[in-house]
C-alpha cells in the first residue's frame, strides 16, 4: 500500500483543480465527542463529494495534525477525492503546536498548486484548521505564520476557515486571517454540518471558471 503521506499524481490533470487541506488539532482535549464528531463529519463530505463524478476527481484533499512539538505533521497527503479511504484520527497528543502543521499545509498546498498550474490550471486552495485549546507555540512563530497565511490571502492564493471548539483562542485564529468573519465558534455537532457545507461550496467554485467570483452557499450553523 503506497505511504498515505506522500501525494498521489493527480487525476484529470487537463482539468482545473482545487486543494483542500485540513489542519486538526489532536491534542488530547479533543478526545471523546469531538475527534468522533469530526472524524465522521470529513467521512460524510468525502462521501459526498465521490457521488459527483467531476468534484471526485478534480478536488485533492490533504490532513494535518497538531499536538505535541516534533511529531509528524502529515496524517495525509494529497489525493483526490476518489482515492480517499475512510479517516480514523486520533487524540492523544499532550500539548498543542500548531505552527509546523500550518507551515508544511502552506507550503505543500502551494507546490500542489504550483502542479495544477502547469497542466489545466487551479481553484483558490482551501485550508481549514480545527482546534479547541490554545496554541502553545512562541509568539513570534504565530505572528510569523499568520503574517505568511495573511500575505497569500491578499494575493489572492488561500482561502482560510478556522473552526474553534469550547475554549479555543479566538484572537489566535484571527491572527491567521484577514478576515474575522472566516473564523466561526462551533459546538462538536457542527462538524457534520460545516463539512457538509465544504462540498456544497466547493462544487459552487469548480462550476465557474478559475478565477470568477461566486458566492459560496449560506452556512447554516446549529449553535
Amino acid at each position: 500500500m503506497e505511504n498515505r503521506i506522500v501525494d498521489r499524481p493527480i487525476r484529470e490533470a487537463s482539468e482545473a483543480h482545487v486543494a483542500l487541506s485540513l489542519v486538526l488539532d489532536v491534542s488530547a482535549s479533543m478526545q471523546g465527542e469531538s475527534i468522533t464528531s469530526l472524524n465522521k463529519a470529513v467521512n460524510e463530505m468525502i462521501n459526498l463529494m465521490k457521488g459527483d463524478d467531476r468534484l471526485k476527481n478534480i478536488v485533492d484533499l490533504a490532513i494535518f495534525v497538531f499536538g505535541t512539538a516534533g511529531r509528524q505533521s502529515i496524517y495525509q497527503g494529497f489525493r483526490a477525492i476518489a482515492d480517499c479511504d475512510a479517516v480514523k484520527i486520533e487524540a492523544k497528543d499532550t500539548n498543542t503546536y500548531v505552527v509546523d502543521a500550518l507551515e508544511r499545509a502552506v507550503e505543500i498546498t502551494r507546490k500542489r498548486c504550483g502542479a495544477y498550474d502547469k497542466a489545466g490550471g487551479s481553484y483558490k486552495p482551501w485550508i481549514v484548521l480545527i482546534t479547541d485549546g490554545e496554541f502553545h507555540d512562541k509568539s513570534h512563530e504565530l505572528t510569523d505564520i499568520g503574517n505568511k497565511m495573511r500575505e497569500r490571502e491578499s494575493q489572492g492564493k488561500l482561502q482560510f476557515f478556522g473552526i474553534g471548539v469550547d475554549g479555543y483562542n479566538r484572537q489566535q485564529l484571527e491572527n491567521l486571517t484577514n478576515n474575522p468573519s472566516c473564523v466561526i465558534d462551533a459546538k462538536h455537532a457542527n462538524f457534520v454540518e460545516f463539512f457538509s457545507w465544504i462540498g456544497r461550496s466547493l462544487k459552487a467554485v469548480s462550476s465557474k471558471e478559475v478565477g470568477a467570483n461566486v458566492s459560496l452557499p449560506p452556512l447554516q450553523f446549529t449553535v
